[in-house]
């Protein structure tokens, strides 16, 4: 029956989608379909809308040069990567927050996340990367993989459930897609906002079912893994190994 759905389940019975995941009864099959039609349907509605409407919804963001195919193409890899990276902290800063008081770990993965996206700031700012930014780049990407390989099977449960919330995003392009075709790019904005709100939402009680961890340790740990993949990724851009274009467009999608 439809309401037996992976994707369903995940929407309106998320506890219970988790523990399929947990327990290894929905394997990789829906997480990277999801993913793939969410990807498709964003590259879609980039592609079709005109540059006036992409502003307006996304806060005065020019749209990105290209076409659907290239939107495609930068989009699929582009947002595998920053899945692997998210995860893989947020399975580092679950570590951390794992025991002891938690108004004394909580400052901890955000204090890490704020010294390297303001050390990056100041590298953009000063329009050079420098040795040192290289440094501080394959630093966070070692001590990333060494999360990762120390708790495989919780990073790669966390990996299939941030996939799958790929269904929110595939929402908000059905959304701006009727917007589009409603010429209301407000509306196109709000649906944008409200269903990365409930992706972080479910990300949390995803990280909860996969680690153990409460409700307020999983979103203490999410929420900088999630803003740390960001500074990664902006990382990137000042020391030139991804292009302003690419960025921005990944900021879209």
């Amino acid at each position: 029956m439809l309401k037996n759905i992976f994707p369903v389940k995940l929407i309106f019975r998320p506890a219970e989608a988790f523990t399929e995941l947990t327990e290894g009864r929905t394997g990789w099959a829906w997480p990277l379909a999801l993913y793939t039609a969410a990807t498709l349907a964003t590259a879609a509605l980039l592609a079709a809308a005109p540059a006036e409407f992409l502003e307006a919804g996304s806060g005065g963001l020019p749209p990105p040069a290209g076409g659907f195919a290239v939107y495609l193409i930068t989009g699929l890899p582009g947002g595998l990567a920053f899945a692997f990276f998210s995860c893989a902290l947020l399975t580092g800063f679950a570590s951390v927050l794992r025991t002891g008081r938690l108004m004394l770990r909580v400052p901890l993965p955000t204090a890490i996340t704020a010294i390297y996206a303001f050390f990056f700031i100041a590298r953009y700012n000063a329009r050079s990367g420098g040795p040192l930014g290289w440094a501080v780049a394959a630093a966070a990407l070692g001590l990333a993989a060494w999360a990762a390989l120390r708790d495989p099977r919780a990073y790669l449960q966390l990996v299939k459930a941030f996939l799958s919330l790929s269904v929110f995003s595939a929402a908000a392009g059905l959304a701006g897609a009727a917007a589009l075709l409603a010429g209301a790019p407000e509306v196109y904005k709000a649906a944008e906002y409200t269903f990365s709100l409930i992706s972080i939402i479910w990300l949390i009680r995803a990280a909860a079912a996969v680690t153990g961890l409460s409700a307020a340790r999983a979103c203490a740990a999410a929420v900088p893994a999630l803003l740390g993949a960001a500074a990664f990724s902006f990382s990137l851009l000042v020391l030139g190994l991804v292009g302003p274009g690419v960025f921005q467009l990944l900021l879209l999608m």
